[in-house]
C-alpha cells in the first residue's frame, strides 16, 4: 500500500490564527486541539503546524479522514481561501480549493482513478489556475497552470511540469505545487517535523493518547463519506 496523506493549506493567515480556527472545529465535533511537543508523526493523533509568510499548513493525523470537513470550516471560520490537499495511495494528488465554506476549484489529474465519470465530472476536476490567482496574491497563472493536466497513464515517462520541481508528475509533485503558491510542506527530506506538533482528536478520530480525559472522546460518527475514500 502506498502513502496516504491530507492537509489543509490556509492563505493569509498566521499560525495563531489557524489554531483559534481548528480547535473550534475539534470542538465542533466533540474533539479538541492541545500543543504536544512529545508527538512525531507516527503518533496517530499527531497533527504538524508550519506557518511561512502569513500562510499556513495543516498536515494530518494518519488516520484523519476528515481534511476536507476541516478544510470547508476553516475557511468559513478565517474567511480565506482554503486548500484541501490529499495524496491518495501513492498514485495521484489532489485538492479541493474552499472559501467561506463553498468550493472554488478542484484538481485531480486521475478523475476516473476509482470509477467511471461521465464529462460534466471530469470538467469539475480539471483545476482552474485562473481562479487560484484570483484568490492568492502574488500567484501567476504562468507558473501553476502546467500542474493542472490529466495524467497519461500509457506513457512510458513522465516529466516535471516546470524546470526548477523537484517532481515529476507523481504523488509528490503536490509539494511543487505548494511552494508555488506560498505553503510550506512540514516535514523534511529526512521524515522529521519543521513545525509545531499538536494532538489533534475528534468524534470519528478517537484520541489514542492518555493525557486527555475518555469523557472528551464520543463514538466514532458513521457518516457517509464521499464515494472516493473507501478505505
Amino acid at each position: 500500500m502506498g502513502m496516504f496523506l491530507s492537509l489543509s493549506g490556509i492563505i493569509g493567515k498566521n499560525q495563531n490564527e489557524v489554531v483559534i480556527g481548528l480547535t473550534n472545529y475539534s470542538k465542533s465535533v466533540n474533539g479538541g486541539l492541545e500543543i504536544d511537543n512529545n508527538l512525531t508523526t507516527d503518533d496517530g493523533n499527531c497533527c504538524v503546524m508550519q506557518e511561512v509568510n502569513a500562510n499556513t499548513t495543516i498536515l494530518y493525523p494518519s488516520d484523519y479522514l476528515e481534511w476536507d470537513k476541516s478544510s470547508k470550516f476553516l475557511s468559513k471560520e478565517l474567511d480565506t481561501p482554503v486548500f484541501s490537499f490529499h495524496i491518495h495511495d501513492g498514485d495521484l494528488w489532489m485538492y479541493i480549493l474552499y472559501y467561506k465554506g463553498e468550493i472554488i476549484d478542484q484538481f485531480n489529474p486521475i478523475p476516473d482513478y476509482w470509477e467511471e465519470i461521465n464529462d460534466a465530472e471530469f470538467e469539475r476536476w480539471k483545476g482552474n489556475a485562473s481562479k487560484i490567482a484570483e484568490l492568492i496574491s502574488g500567484v501567476d497563472v504562468k507558473d501553476i497552470e502546467k500542474y493542472l493536466v490529466r495524467w497519461d497513464l500509457d506513457a512510458d515517462d513522465t516529466h516535471k511540469a516546470y524546470p526548477d520541481d523537484e517532481f515529476t508528475q507523481e504523488d509528490w509533485q503536490l509539494t511543487d505545487f505548494m511552494k508555488k503558491i506560498g505553503l510550506p510542506y512540514p516535514i523534511d527530506e529526512n521524515g522529521k517535523s519543521t513545525g509545531q506538533s499538536y494532538k489533534l482528536w475528534t468524534d470519528e478520530l478517537r484520541l489514542k493518547q492518555k493525557s486527555v480525559s475518555n469523557s472528551n472522546i464520543n463514538s466514532i460518527n458513521n457518516s457517509e463519506k464521499p464515494w472516493w475514500k473507501i478505505w
